[in-house]
């Protein structure tokens, strides 16, 4: 895939530099390197929350789970609260 980026001077000349310092002048290298490290850094992110959503899920499974009536009573709550400081 070939991609044509507009980017503004100040953000080229700080790529540039990187590129001189820490990739021997090459800028694709530059813009793979820094791809890679966002798409990474997001599927951490969210490794990070499928596994805190198990947790919790467990933890309200132990306590004997949760009612729906209560649980749409809470999330009407919830909305009622938040929405009102919006306003």
């Amino acid at each position: 895939m070939e991609v044509t980026l507009q980017l503004s001077p100040p953000l080229s000349e700080s790529i540039r530099e990187i590129a001189n310092k820490q990739f021997k002048g090459n800028l694709e290298a530059v813009l793979n390197a820094a791809l890679e490290f966002y798409l990474d850094k997001n599927a951490r992110k969210r490794q990070q929350l499928k596994k805190l959503v198990r947790e919790i899920q467990q933890e309200v499974q132990a306590r004997g789970g949760i009612d729906e009536k209560d649980l749409d009573r809470r999330i009407r709550e919830y909305r009622r609260v938040k929405y009102a400081k919006t306003r």
